[in-house]
Order: C-alpha cells, then sequence, then structure tokens
C-alpha cells in the first residue's frame, strides 16, 4: 500500500465540538533513523490540553514484522490521567482519519501494550481489527524501554470498508 508524501497538508478545523487537535508539529521524515513525516497534536478540551495524539504518514513495512513502524503503528494517543474513561481518545483518533485520507491512507496501525485494557478499549470502540500479538525485537525501542508484547490492530478509516453508509 504506496503512500506518495507530497508534503504537510494544510489542517482543516479538527473538532467534533467536544474536543478538538490543536497541531504542535510537523515532522519531517528522518530517513536514517527510519521515521515517516509525522504530525503530533495536542487533544484539546476548551482551553485545556488533556492529552496528545500523533500521527504518522506512510506505511513502510505495513504489515512487516520487520518494520519499526508495524510496531509502533501509524496512531499513538495519550490521554492524561484525570481525563481518562471519556472516549477522548476515541474521538481524537476519528478527528485524524480525513488528515489520513488525505494522505492517501485507508487503512491504519494502532499498536498498544498487550497488558493496556485502556487502549484495548479504544481499539475496540473505534472497530479496529486485532492482528495479533506480537512479541517485539529486541532492535526495537519500545523493546529497550521494557515492552515485551504488543498488540496490533488496524482501522480501516474508508467507510466503504467498514460498510458505513
Amino acid at each position: 500500500m504506496p503512500v506518495v508524501f507530497d508534503g504537510f497538508i494544510e489542517l482543516p478545523e479538527l473538532s467534533d465540538g467536544v474536543i478538538h487537535l490543536v497541531c504542535t508539529a510537523k515532522k519531517p521524515a528522518n530517513p536514517e533513523k527510519k521515521y515517516v513525516p509525522a504530525y503530533d497534536f495536542a487533544i484539546c478540551k476548551g482551553s485545556e490540553k488533556i492529552g496528545e495524539i500523533n500521527l504518522r504518514i506512510g506505511y513502510s513495512g505495513f504489515g512487516s514484522d520487520e518494520s519499526s513502524l508495524y510496531y509502533g503503528g501509524q496512531i499513538g494517543y495519550g490521554i492524561d490521567e484525570k481525563y481518562r474513561g471519556n472516549g477522548y481518545a476515541v474521538r481524537a483518533c476519528q478527528l485524524l482519519a480525513p488528515v489520513a485520507k488525505a494522505h492517501g491512507m485507508t487503512k491504519l496501525l494502532i499498536t498498544n501494550n498487550h497488558i493496556n485494557t485502556g487502549s484495548r478499549r479504544v481499539c475496540e470502540k473505534l472497530g479496529t481489527r486485532l492482528n495479533r500479538v506480537a512479541r517485539l525485537p529486541e532492535w526495537h525501542d519500545l523493546y529497550k524501554e521494557g515492552q515485551r508484547f504488543m498488540n496490533i490492530y488496524e482501522w480501516s478509516v474508508d467507510p466503504v470498508e467498514r460498510n458505513i453508509k
């Protein structure tokens, strides 16, 4: 699934009336580290920052055990502890779907530590499909941080593929 990155896009307003995303960085690819281009966002409710989310553009070995992106996913999120359990991560992911689609992406990987029940619930609410629980290779940064297993979820951001009209 090739994605041609023609540069960062002019971002539309990313709000659903409950939360909004504020772009804090547009990071270019770093071929030396095998990083794809990425957007970083603050997740805000009103004027208060309640978390962060990022979107990595590209597939770079999508589905391949040899890809760092396979274990790290295209979306990463974190909600500040006092705001967890309110569905904000689900909302933030949904707000990023049009950005991914604008870059020609129709499927995104979301990964999480296999014991992170909150993040698993986010994936379930998004309607993702669990591909597998993967053992992290020793070369991966997440392994070096002490993690050993990751849930690998695939999320179709194409409404046709999800049978949504």
